[in-house]
Parts: C-alpha cells; sequence; structure tokens
C-alpha cells in the first residue's frame, strides 16, 4: 500500500489569489511525498489576475476551482500550515493546534484606481515573493527529510 502524501495547506482570505500562488507553485516543484491544498477564511470568486500571471510562469491553474475554507478540510489530515493573509493567520492558530506552521507577510493583492496593466504588475510582484517564500519551504522540507 502506497503511503499517503503529507499535505500541506496554504491559507489567506479569500482562497482566491496568495494561497492559490502558493498550491501551484508547491505542487510543481513539491518535494516527494508532499502535496499542497489551499484554503481561505471565506470563499471568494476566481480571481482572473491570478490566473493571468501564473500561466506567466508556465502554471495552469484549474478554470472551474472552487475557493475553499478551512472546514472544508479535516485537520489531522494536514501536515504543516502556512498563512498568508492576517484573517488566515489569526484563523489558523486556533484551526491547527499541535500543527508546526508559519505566517508569510505577503503584499496586500487589491489597489483601486489602477488600470489593467498596473494591477497585473502588482499581481506579479506578489506571485515572485509567493514563488520566492515557497522555494525556501520546499529547500527546508528537502533539507530536513
Amino acid at each position: 500500500m502506497e503511503k499517503p502524501a503529507k499535505q500541506i495547506l496554504f491559507s489567506c482570505t479569500l482562497n482566491a489569489i496568495r494561497s492559490v500562488m502558493a498550491e501551484g507553485f508547491f505542487n510543481r516543484i513539491a518535494p516527494e511525498g508532499w502535496h499542497a491544498r489551499s484554503c481561505g477564511v471565506i470563499a471568494g470568486p476566481a480571481d482572473g489576475f491570478t490566473f493571468a500571471v501564473m500561466e506567466e510562469e508556465g502554471i495552469a491553474l484549474d478554470v472551474n476551482r472552487q475557493s475553499k475554507l478551512f472546514t472544508d478540510y479535516n485537520v489531522d489530515e494536514i501536515d504543516y500550515a502556512v498563512s498568508l493573509s492576517v484573517e488566515a493567520q489569526f484563523h489558523l492558530v486556533s484551526w491547527v493546534m499541535d500543527i508546526p506552521h508559519e505566517h508569510w507577510k505577503v503584499k496586500e493583492p487589491f489597489s483601486a484606481d489602477e488600470n489593467r496593466e498596473a494591477q497585473l504588475a502588482h499581481y506579479r510582484l506578489i506571485r515572485d515573493e509567493i514563488s520566492s517564500h515557497v522555494g525556501e519551504l520546499v529547500t527546508r522540507i528537502t533539507d530536513n527529510t
């Protein structure tokens, strides 16, 4: 019988931008035996800018994906957790109890009164920041196995 993959849960406020990016990057370079999931404090709509900037990195997100909530997961099946928003950090701390977890301070994705190109540039900064965090996390996991 094959050993189940270790699960890492990335969380943010809406499960539409930051946690989705982290999940995509992690699953692309996941150490053997690991798999990422993502959720939000509340369910948000799919975000077209997220799809666009991840596609630029060769990561195609499922256009039919539905946002998940913390309650969609069994805490006993999560091996590690990362929050990417203050709201998710607050929720995560009370939800995970004894599970190893950390918080990444990542830029807020929303900015008002900007055109499409300015928004995409802002999302690219967030994407690149998350990619860097994910790479560092994968290195730590790999070094500890």
